[in-house]
């Protein structure tokens, strides 16, 4: 007898594995808590309660509430960290401030930044130092300027490009500026650049120079004071620098990566930097009423004011002589000279010597405003 064949009835049909079931459940259910965290957090976050006092007509309010949101996230830290490794591993790049060399390098964008006319950014800034200089003058007092070259000069091979070509002849240019307006500037790149035979003059994930780079600017600065503008008393006190160790360093560069936690173990790993301190050999002098003598002045930007660096102490060592220190952080190079020239230590103790520190890369950023001896 023939039996005909007959398809088993679906209950029969292969059942789906089960481990396939715990990922599908799994996967929905995670991103359900996922939705669901959002939502929370958003109904949590206390700028959802807040109005920002902008207009709602211009579509202000709207940023400035989306802003408020994102700042009282607690998604928004993490978030960030995920871009920033992305950005980092995939696309070997970081947040808009800061250009990813070779080896771990960090540069500054500003200097890679130029304005379009940059003969005219030197001619006013040469003008402003002039001006600098001949206010000075008045009360016999000479000007050094200690221009700073860019880490991309010092240090180009492994920086992400080579830089443009008005950042290029920006510190020669600068230089020759200056001294056809008759200005002490000494030339720091031969200097930095013997320095760096012997140690890093620039760290790898800052800004700024190391204490090493430090100490040989200041030499060079010291030696510009002892041929053109020497003064008594100079090298008459005996200083010296000590090491007192190291220390690990993620510089200012590396918060432009939004590595978070991860800083130093997918980024760039830190600088090893020397700790440097700078002693009178003297010691403090007997008479508590003598009048202080701070013959050298020193004025700028992070660069001499950081004490990281020691650069007041190497100069001291350099020149043989007391500083004063007027360099402020985060002003730029010519508003901690206009303050120092309208304080009580300048009008009461005049200085023989300003040295007047002035990183390059400010040289051709827009918004530079030349001084004048009237402001």
């Amino acid at each position: 007898m023939h039996q005909s064949s007959r398809h088993p009835p679906d209950t029969e049909r292969p059942r789906e594995p089960r481990h396939r079931l715990v990922r599908r459940h799994a996967a929905v259910l995670a991103f359900g808590m996922l939705v669901a965290l959002g939502t929370i957090a958003t109904l949590a976050n206390p700028a959802l309660f807040e109005t920002p006092g902008t207009s709602v007509v211009d579509g202000a309010w709207a940023d400035a509430y989306q802003r408020a949101l994102d700042e009282a996230s607690p998604l928004l830290a993490p978030s960030r960290t995920v871009w920033g490794v992305i950005d980092l591993v995939v696309f070997g790049q970081g947040r808009p401030g800061v250009l990813v060399g070779a080896d771990g390098w960090l540069y500054s964008a500003e200097e890679y930044d130029v304005v379009a006319d940059v003969p005219a950014a030197i001619r006013a800034w040469s003008d402003t130092v002039a001006a600098v200089a001949a206010r000075l003058a008045e009360d016999d007092i000479a000007l050094v300027v200690a221009l700073v070259p860019s880490k991309a000069v010092m240090v180009p091979d492994p920086a992400p490009a080579p830089l443009p070509d008005g950042a290029r002849v920006r510190y020669q240019a600068t230089l020759d500026a200056l001294h056809a307006h008759g200005v002490l500037a000494p030339d720091l790149r031969p200097a930095l650049a013997e320095a760096s035979e012997h140690g890093a003059v620039y760290l790898r994930t800052d800004t700024h120079w190391t204490p090493h780079g430090a100490q040989a600017a200041a030499r060079a600065v010291a030696r510009t004071v002892a041929e053109r503008a020497p003064f008594p008393g100079l090298e008459a006190t005996p200083y010296r620098t000590e090491t007192l160790g190291a220390e690990p360093l993620l510089g200012d560069l590396s918060t432009f990566l939004d590595l978070g936690p991860l800083a130093g173990r997918i980024g760039p790993r830190p600088d090893l930097l020397e700790v440097r301190r700078t002693v009178s050999l003297e010691g403090p002098g007997e008479d508590l009423f003598a009048e202080v003598s701070l013959p050298v002045a020193l004025v700028g930007t992070s660069y001499s004011a950081d004490p990281r660096w020691n650069l007041p102490g190497s100069l001291r060592d350099a020149l043989g002589a007391d500083v004063h220190e007027a360099a402020l952080s985060g002003l730029g190079p010519l508003e901690p000279l206009e303050r120092y020239l309208a304080s009580e230590a300048f009008i009461n103790t005049p200085p023989e010597v300003v040295v007047w520190e002035i990183p390059e890369r400010y040289l051709t950023l827009e918004g530079f405003v030349p001084w004048s001896a009237s402001r």
